[in-house]
C-alpha cells in the first residue's frame, strides 16, 4: 500500500506544476484533489497527516500564481476596496504579537507560530486570489458546477457506508463518530471524507450552490439542482452535525435580508423553491427510509431550533470567559488552538485546550487585545462587502450571483463561530470560503453591465 501513497504525491507534484503553469483550469483540478485526497488517506496504512496537508500545499501555489501572473491585480482590488488594505494591516497587527508569544514560550513555538499564522494570513491571499480568478458571472457558474459536480459524486458514499453497502475508505480516520440523543445513539456518517465535519460543509456548500443555480437557471433545468440540494441535504442530515445543517438556514436568511434590503426582484424565488424542496424531502424521506432510524436523526437535527440558541451561548460565552480565566488576558498564543497542532508537537509542549467554537479560540490565541484589533478589521470588511453591495448595477445578473456569494461567506461564518475545526484544521476549507468572498468583490470589475431581468 506504499505505492498508493508515493503514486499520489507524485501526481500532486504533477498537478501542482501543471497549475501553476494553467491556473484557469488549476482550479479545477484543485477541487478535484480536495475531495480525493481523503479516500487516499483512509487507503495507506499509517494513514499520513501529509496527504491531507498535501492539498493545502497545492493550493498555495495555485494562489501565488494567481497572484504573482496579475502583478497589477492587488493594486486594482485596493483601489478598488480601499477599506481592504486597511483590514489586512490590522490582521497582521494582531498575528505579529500572538505569533511572538507562541515563538518564546514553546520549545516547538515556531511550528506553532508558523501553522496558526498560516489560518489567518491565507484567507487574505484568498480573497486576493479569488477577485484573480474570475471576471464574470458565468466564470463563477462554471466552478460552482464543478464543485457540485465532484462532490456530488463523493456524496454517494454517505448512504452507502449508512447502509452498510461499501466499508472500503469510509467513516473516520482511526475514530468512530457517534452522537448520544436521548434515546440512543446515533451514527455520524463520513463517507469518504475523514470526518462528519468535513462531509456535512462539503454538502452544505453544495446545497446552497445548487439553490443559486436553481435561481438562476432555465425552467427544464431547475428541478435538476432541487434534486441536487435534496441530495446533499440527506447527506448534511447522516453528517448528524447541527451547525452544518445551519449553514444553509443562516445563508437563507442572509440572502433574504439583502436581497430585501438592495430591492432586488424575485428574492422570494429562492424562498419558494426552499420550502418546496423540504416538503419534497420528508415526503420521499418517509416513503423510502425507516420511521424510527429517521426519527432519530430528524429529532437531534430539530435540536438546533429547541437547543441552538442555549448551546450557541455557552459555547462562546461560557468558553470564551473560561480561556481568559485560564490563559490570562493576554492569550497563550497563536496556534495553540489550531486543530491538528498536535501532529506536530511533543506532549507537553503548549497547553491543553479545549476550544471548540471560533470565538474562544480567538480569545485563546490572541487575547483580548488581539481579538479587539480583529473585530475592527472585520468591521472594515463588512464595510468592504457593503461596498461591493453598492457597486454591482441593481437588476443585473451579477447581483443575484454577489448576493448569494456573500450568503454564503455568512453561512460559513456562523459555523466557524460555533466549531472552528473544519477550518483551522485544514487551510484549504477556509481558503474556499475567502475565495468565494474575493469572487464576489470580484464581480464589479464590468462597469458596462446592462439590467438584464431575471427569468
Amino acid at each position: 500500500m506504499r505505492e498508493i501513497e508515493i503514486s499520489w504525491y507524485t501526481l500532486i507534484v504533477l498537478c501542482t506544476i501543471y497549475s501553476v503553469a494553467n491556473w484557469q483550469r488549476g482550479i479545477y483540478i484543485g477541487i478535484a484533489i480536495d475531495v480525493l485526497r481523503d479516500p487516499i488517506r483512509k487507503l495507506c496504512p499509517n494513514q499520513p497527516v501529509y496527504i491531507t496537508l498535501s492539498g493545502a500545499a497545492f493550493w498555495g501555489m495555485l494562489v501565488l500564481s494567481i497572484l504573482l501572473t496579475q502583478p497589477r491585480m492587488i493594486n486594482q482590488m485596493t483601489r478598488a476596496y480601499p477599506r481592504l488594505r486597511l483590514a489586512s494591516r490590522l490582521v497582521f497587527l494582531a498575528v505579529i504579537p500572538a505569533a511572538t508569544m507562541s515563538f518564546v514560550s514553546y520549545s516547538g513555538g515556531l511550528k506553532l507560530a508558523v501553522i496558526g499564522s498560516a489560518s489567518y494570513i491565507f484567507p487574505l491571499l484568498g480573497i486576493a486570489a479569488g477577485y484573480g480568478m474570475v471576471n464574470s458571472e458565468k466564470q463563477v457558474f462554471s466552478i460552482l458546477r464543478w464543485y457540485i459536480f465532484v462532490n456530488g459524486l463523493a456524496l454517494i458514499s454517505v448512504p452507502l457506508e449508512y447502509w452498510k453497502v461499501i466499508t472500503t475508505a469510509v467513516g473516520g480516520i482511526n475514530y468512530h463518530w457517534i452522537r448520544y440523543s436521548a434515546t440512543d445513539t446515533i451514527d455520524l456518517m463520513c463517507g469518504w471524507y475523514r470526518s462528519p465535519d468535513i462531509m456535512g460543509l462539503h454538502a452544505a456548500h453544495v446545497i446552497m450552490f445548487a439553490m443559486l443555480l436553481a435561481v438562476r437557471s432555465r425552467t427544464e433545468t431547475q428541478l435538476s439542482w432541487l434534486a441536487t440540494a435534496l441530495w446533499a441535504a440527506f447527506c448534511v442530515l447522516l453528517s448528524g452535525r447541527r451547525k452544518m445543517i445551519g449553514i444553509p438556514m443562516v445563508f437563507l436568511a442572509t440572502y433574504v435580508l439583502l436581497g430585501t434590503s438592495q430591492r432586488v426582484g424575485r428574492i422570494t424565488r429562492l424562498l419558494g423553491f426552499f420550502f418546496g424542496a423540504v416538503v419534497c424531502a420528508i415526503a420521499v424521506i418517509l416513503v423510502l427510509w425507516d420511521v424510527d432510524e429517521y426519527v432519530e436523526y430528524a429529532d437531534f437535527a430539530g435540536t438546533l431550533f429547541t437547543h441552538g440558541i442555549d448551546r450557541g451561548s455557552e459555547v462562546m460565552v461560557g468558553h470564551t470567559y473560561g480561556t481568559i480565566q485560564t490563559t490570562s488576558i493576554f492569550g497563550a498564543g497563536l496556534g495553540t488552538g489550531t486543530q491538528g497542532m498536535y501532529h506536530f508537537s511533543a506532549v507537553g509542549e503548549r497547553p491543553r485546550t479545549w476550544q471548540e467554537d471560533g470565538v474562544s479560540r480567538l480569545f485563546l490565541e490572541f487575547g483580548v487585545p488581539g481579538v479587539i484589533i480583529l473585530i475592527c478589521a472585520a468591521y472594515q470588511m463588512l464595510r468592504v462587502f457593503r461596498q461591493a453591495l453598492k457597486n454591482v448595477l441593481p437588476g443585473s445578473r451579477e447581483q443575484l450571483v454577489q448576493l448569494a456569494l456573500l450568503s454564503v461567506v455568512a453561512g460559513d461564518a456562523a459555523s466557524y463561530a460555533i466549531s472552528h475545526q473544519q477550518f483551522s484544521g485544514d487551510p484549504v476549507n477556509g481558503l474556499f470560503v475567502t475565495l468565494i468572498a474575493g469572487m464576489a468583490l470580484a464581480l464589479t470589475k464590468q462597469t458596462n453591465i446592462r439590467p438584464v431581468p431575471l427569468s
